[in-house]
């Protein structure tokens, strides 16, 4: 039998609204074993534990092969394993500038003097990766179709799924005022300390998270009456009081 839990998540993009959403997750720490599933599957077949403890360690041994050899290996009734990479680690490339020579499809950016320049410098070797600077970053499993379904089926046939008594809020950011004008008020206080303020500030001083903080700050750019503005643009983006605005 599963046992199963309800959690109530709230509104991430509306901190101040009351509305949750429930979310129902299985209980983990009851999963099968190795010794348990091969036992299990011996009772239940004509195959011996040391033949299927030896047809799992060929399968093992030719599925890496295989994942390196093709990059995904579909397994009938089971599901599909796929390989995916990323550069190793000091390899990782940020946003390519507008002066470099190529894009990630080859295509050329600069003028004909430019690449030629490039070229003979070998500038554009910095901004591309080969196949030594690449490794597996994980092995993502889709399941089959087939067996999701076998799986709802037995679920739903035998009623085994049971709530466990743990039900609660999922840890999330919460702010310090609870309304968006009491936000607005402590920036404001806050920028006649320190002149301006970054989207950082913002969410360390409110309580709210990243994403929700920089929402906030758009916001309050827009209306009027916040007496908050924005200058710059990206990450050089600052927020000061409506009243600094240049002219």
């Amino acid at each position: 039998m599963l046992d199963y839990y309800k959690q109530e998540i709230r509104d991430l993009r509306n901190t101040e609204s009351r509305k949750v959403r429930e979310v129902y997750k299985i209980v983990k720490g009851k999963g099968d074993t190795a010794e348990h599933f091969v036992k299990h599957l011996a009772e239940h077949t004509s195959w011996g534990e040391g033949v299927i403890k030896g047809v799992l360690t060929d399968l093992v041994a030719c599925l890496d092969e295989r994942l390196a050899e093709a990059g995904s290996v579909t397994l009938p009734g089971i599901g599909t394993f796929s390989v995916s990479i990323r550069p190793k680690q000091g390899r990782e490339k940020g946003l390519i500038d507008k002066g470099d020579m190529t894009t990630a499809t080859g295509q050329g950016l600069g003028t004909d003097e430019e690449q030629a320049a490039a070229s003979e410098t070998g500038d554009e070797e910095n901004h591309e990766l080969n196949a030594k600077s690449l490794e597996v970053s994980h092995i993502t499993f889709s399941c089959d179709k087939r067996l999701l379904g076998s799986v709802r089926a037995r679920l739903r046939g035998k009623g085994q799924l049971r709530q466990s008594p743990y039900m609660g809020f999922v840890p999330l950011y919460q702010p310090k005022e609870a309304h968006r004008l009491d936000r607005f008020a402590s920036a404001r206080a806050y920028l006649e300390e320190h002149h301006f303020m970054r989207v950082a500030d913002y969410a360390e001083l409110t309580g709210l998270s990243y994403s929700v903080a920089q929402r906030e700050l758009k916001l309050a750019a827009h209306l009027d009456h916040s007496g908050i503005i924005a200058q710059g643009r990206g990450s050089h983006r600052i927020y000061v009081l409506a009243s600094e605005k240049k002219d």
